[in-house]
């Protein structure tokens, strides 16, 4: 230990132990913690410290693991479970209600750990804080070498691994101990419980008598006249008499005497220590039930507001400190513990759900705005998030414009305007079809195509992104549980059996790979790529109804329609076989591993290359092409399912007219022509990738019968 720290702890020599924390109050010699005592006595105390003990089960208390920026909880901890259970005699709401009241009362709360034989804890103690004080050398050599344990009188050494000392901060002090929460409302304390036990005492038998009655006119009564008097008058007055005339037979004054209820009114002094015990510890007074705070919800303050302000200001600096010190002590108890933490797990807590609720809303508004994007708003709010959620939601109708230039004012519409002609097309098979309407587009559908355009980049790098990411994730996940079975590649490589399978594969490879695929888990990767697909055409449907007010649509999405795009995405990530495609990557990767004499390290690198790029060899290439063929797809799936929604049925083509490097004559054929809606999804699922076919809806003006 450093000397000048060990000089510093050798000067302080406190015993420690007690009530509340150590040391006199200022400006006093009457020793008030000694009078208060523990505060159990104490309703000032119990009140707010009995609403803390009530509230702090809503929060669980649970072991999260850390992994990539996001926190995961550990299900059935050892650690959890025996905060569960920590005895055969009471379970984890009595061992933390315990705790917190020492913690509030004397800012240092302590715990026995008894271990099994593995020396792993199997129970835990709660140890009222006045019969366990911190021991330390007088040199300051160590800061604690010892507790030391008084049940009875007796005494006990523990060593510091065997208790869990919690702490309420640290008393300047001594820095050993924690510091009361309440150790500066202790007079205030004491006047609570002198004015209880002064009302008490004169309700009792009201302190003093009643009423007085003497003679007048100076007349003295012999003792047995007053024994008889007082007898006459208890029972000619007391009980279902009282409010009878009195008569007297001589001269008697009768006065009351004694201490009317507006006199014994000490309702200020309780008040302000109502006030004091409450906001040492972070409570409105409102809250614990008491009237010095109940005026607060006469000015503005509810009770919800007051009950968050509990939980804010008072519990949860609490569960703070009770975790962190449940971390540093019993979690490295448990083995290997890097990437672990203990927290509270606040869900359940209905005093903060307006917050959440807050929070949400927040957060739904810089997702929304593309300020923040979808991944960060889901761990903004508690949520778990996934690869294919770090994209940015922005509507296509945002312009960039730089700054200190004006935008353009975009052209006005021109109404509808129908130029009808008949042509024939062939379909995409080279076959001659039948006749289509062609027709000369509308400024809104022109506006509706170009408006697809310019979404479908921004659109298609985003599901971009996020497929090369998902491939990333597959191809380090097949590289690790190639790694994994390590000595069976190396056997693999070196004697491979000559008997092959079917498709040229031997069969020791047909086992490796598929041992591969198991330790993979493919069935939950299958699942999340699905769920991208979905979440991009739901995307793209809601960019593509937004389009909608530039040909009279309206902007919203129905229910039944958007649940129709995301199916349709499901089906289409069918097409994409992970399990064929991951299959055929690792015998490849075999394959030329062997051929060039790599080692089982260096062919586990070489499969999350095979897994990642897959048939393209490149997870970029394979990214791009699927990102831009299914958001064209996407496009024109939503453009049909939104306008049938509405009504419309016939769909005016737009093919070919995208720049001479992206158009053939075929496509400039069909280009104009309108189609019935069954046809356009046979076109859109024909369409190859890098296709430049859309579709406009069909909107008739009124009368029009076409």
């Amino acid at each position: 230990m450093i000397k000048w720290i060990a000089k510093a702890l050798q000067s302080m020599r406190h015993s420690g132990g007690g009530a509340f924390s150590m040391g006199t109050l200022a400006r006093t010699r009457v020793d008030f913690k000694r009078e208060v005592g523990s505060g159990i006595d104490s309703s000032v105390v119990t009140a707010p410290v009995q609403w803390i003990q009530r509230a702090v089960p809503e929060a669980r208390l649970r072991v999260v693991r850390r992994r990539r920026g996001e926190r995961e909880e550990v299900e059935g901890h050892a650690l959890t479970q025996l905060l569960g259970r920590p005895n055969p005699h009471y379970g984890d709401i009595h061992l933390w209600g315990a705790t917190v009241f020492s913690w509030c009362a004397a800012g240092n709360a302590y715990w026995v750990v008894a271990r099994n034989r593995a020396g792993r804890p199997a129970e835990l103690w709660y140890v009222p804080h006045w019969l366990m004080t911190p021991k330390w050398p007088q040199d300051g050599s160590a800061f604690i070498s010892h507790y030391e344990y008084n049940p009875g009188g007796e005494r006990i050494r523990l060593e510091p691994e065997e208790v869990v000392h919690f702490r309420a901060g640290v008393d300047p002090r001594n820095p050993r101990l924690g510091l009361s929460p309440l150790h500066g409302a202790i007079r205030e304390i004491f006047g609570d419980l002198e004015a209880s036990n002064f009302v008490a005492a004169l309700l009792r038998n009201m302190g003093v008598p009643g009423v007085v009655i003497s003679p007048e006119g100076g007349a003295q009564a012999a003792p047995e006249d007053v024994e008889a008097v007082k007898t006459w008058f208890r029972e000619a007055f007391g009980g279902d008499r009282r409010g009878d005339p009195l008569v007297m037979g001589g001269a008697t004054k009768v006065q009351p005497y004694g201490f009317s209820p507006q006199q014994m009114d000490l309702s200020v002094v309780r008040d302000v220590a109502e006030e004091r015990v409450c906001a040492c510890l972070g409570i409105p007074a409102a809250v614990v039930g008491f009237g010095a705070g109940l005026q607060q919800t006469k000015v503005g303050a509810t009770m919800k507001e007051l009950r968050r302000e509990a939980w804010t200001g008072g519990v949860l600096p609490i569960l703070r400190g009770l975790a962190d010190e449940v971390e540093r002590s019993l979690l490295p108890l448990y083995g290997r513990h890097e990437g672990l933490s203990v927290e509270h797990d606040l869900s359940a807590v209905a005093a903060l759900d307006e917050d959440q609720e807050a929070r949400a809303r927040r957060w739904s508004t810089l997702v929304q705005g593309g300020i923040a994007t979808v991944a960060e708003g889901r761990r903004g709010v508690g949520l778990d998030a996934q690869p294919a959620d770090e994209v940015y939601l922005r509507p296509f109708s945002a312009i960039e414009v730089p700054a200190g230039q004006r935008q353009a004012p975009p052209a006005q519409e021109n109404a509808l305007r129908l130029d009808l002609g008949w042509a024939k097309t062939k379909h995409g098979d080279g076959h001659e079809g039948h006749a289509h309407e062609r027709r000369t587009a509308t400024a809104g559908q022109r506006a509706y195509v170009r408006a697809l355009e310019r979404m479908e980049r921004p659109l298609a790098s985003a599901m971009e992104a996020r497929l090369q990411r998902f491939f990333a994730a597959l191809g380090s996940e097949a590289g690790a549980a190639a790694r994994a079975l390590r000595e069976e590649i190396a056997a693999e490589l070196e004697a491979p059996e000559l008997a092959a399978t079917a498709g040229g594969e031997t069969k020791s490879d047909a086992i490796l790979v598929g041992r591969i695929l198991e330790q993979l888990e493919l069935p939950l990767h299958v699942t999340t790529f699905q769920r991208l697909y979905e979440e991009h055409y739901l995307q793209v449907g809601r960019e593509v109804a937004r389009a909608g007010r530039l040909i009279g649509l309206a902007t919203d999405l129905p229910d039944p329609v958007a649940r129709a795009i995301a199916a349709a995405g499901g089906r289409r990530a069918g097409l994409v076989d992970l399990s064929s495609q991951s299959r055929s990557a690792l015998f490849d990767a075999l394959a030329q591993g062997r051929a060039e004499g790599l080692g089982a390290e260096q062919l586990a690198d070489r499969i999350v290359a095979h897994v990642e790029g897959g048939h393209w060899q490149s997870a970029e290439t394979r990214s791009r092409v699927i990102a831009r063929t299914e958001t064209k797809y996407a496009q024109n799936t939503s453009t049909v399912a939104r306008a049938q929604a509405a009504g419309v049925q016939r769909f005016l083509v737009f093919d070919g007219r995208l720049g001479p490097d992206r158009s053939d004559p075929e496509h400039i054929a069909r280009d104009g022509i309108v189609v019935g809606a069954d046809e356009a999804a046979t076109m859109a699922a024909e369409e190859h990738p890098n296709g430049t076919l859309s579709f406009s809806p069909v909107i008739e003006e009124e009368g029009n019968d076409g």
